[in-house]
């Protein structure tokens, strides 16, 4: 039986452990409805439900069976693979493509592509764990691990923040000021169960960003920008909030003239490798879409 095990934070006291698990270590709903089935959770050691509280210190530990290994289906997907050992795998993920299944689209996801890759290489068993996930039309690096032990590793870097993801964005307009932090909090907008906007109520979001260069001839801006936490849709939602969407999100005012969905890629990670302890930096060149707009990038 799998198991992890994980420390409630600040953060998330007072939420659920269904919650807990699928912000802090990407559990999918198939896996939670697995456990809830088949396998056990507990709470400082009893027995517990998914949808029990939590506290600031809890120890929550979660294990399941096997059958999790074919929730997904297996498919032939060319990938392209930016570093791969027996602990853990990235991929850089077209625009386009789903991280991993959801309900009305099983197939043709990153998840499909790499248990493919594994079972071809002769993995026994596989599991699809990525360490975090980006949307269908952002491109860019995905962390997947190979192993619980080292999602536990990684999952637990992408917490205290000593995993770092730096992403490249074209958002619209000329920025006025080199470099800037936004910290405005993010909840799901009333009435939609996928807009997310800036909300007293939110949860706290701290983005940083700094101009690479401005655009004058097509009016945007091209920044690199890190995440201090992970939100969904933050990129997105905070230069919206500022003024400048982000080129083709439409979903957040961005203009779509110029390219078919958000101008978004994730270009940079670093992190500790889970087994050897060595500092890793990987890097992925722009998809074709956004190097276009910005051909003088060049990645240093």
């Amino acid at each position: 039986m799998d198991r992890v095990s994980l420390v409630v934070g600040k953060d998330d006291a007072g939420r659920t452990v269904a919650a807990v698990l699928k912000e802090r270590l990407l559990f999918s709903r198939s896996l939670l409805r697995l456990i809830k089935r088949e396998g056990k959770a507990t709470l400082n050691g009893e027995p517990a439900w998914l949808v029990d509280r939590v506290g600031e210190g809890d120890v929550i530990e979660a294990g399941w069976g096997t059958a999790c290994r074919s929730d997904i289906d297996p498919e032939e997907i060319p990938l392209d693979i930016i570093y791969e050992d027996e602990s853990l795998l990235v991929v850089n993920k077209p625009p386009g493509m789903l991280v991993h299944p959801v309900r009305r689209e099983r197939r043709g996801t990153l998840a499909n592509a790499v248990m493919g890759h594994w079972l071809k290489k002769g993995k026994q068993n596989p599991v699809f764990r990525p360490v975090y996930r980006i949307d269908r039309d952002t491109s860019g690096m995905v962390l997947v691990s190979a192993d619980p032990v080292a999602h536990l590793s990684l999952a637990g870097q992408l917490r205290d923040k000593s995993l770092q993801r730096i992403y490249l964005a074209l958002a619209g307009g000329l920025f006025r000021f080199k470099e800037g932090i936004i910290s405005q909090p993010i909840d799901r907008k009333p009435g939609s169960i996928i807009e997310r906007e800036v909300s007293p109520l939110g949860r706290p979001a701290l983005t940083h960003y700094r101009v690479i260069r401005r655009l004058t001839e097509i009016n945007a801006t091209m920044l690199e920008v890190s995440l201090k936490t992970g939100r969904t849709h933050q990129i997105r939602v905070h230069f919206s909030h500022l003024g400048h969407p982000l080129l083709g999100d439409s979903l957040y005012g961005g203009d779509a003239a110029l390219i078919g969905r958000q101008a978004l890629h994730a270009y940079r990670i670093s992190f500790r490798h889970p087994t050897t302890g060595n500092y890793i930096v990987l890097k992925s060149d722009l998809p074709e879409d956004m190097k276009k707009l910005a051909p003088f990038f060049t990645g240093e």
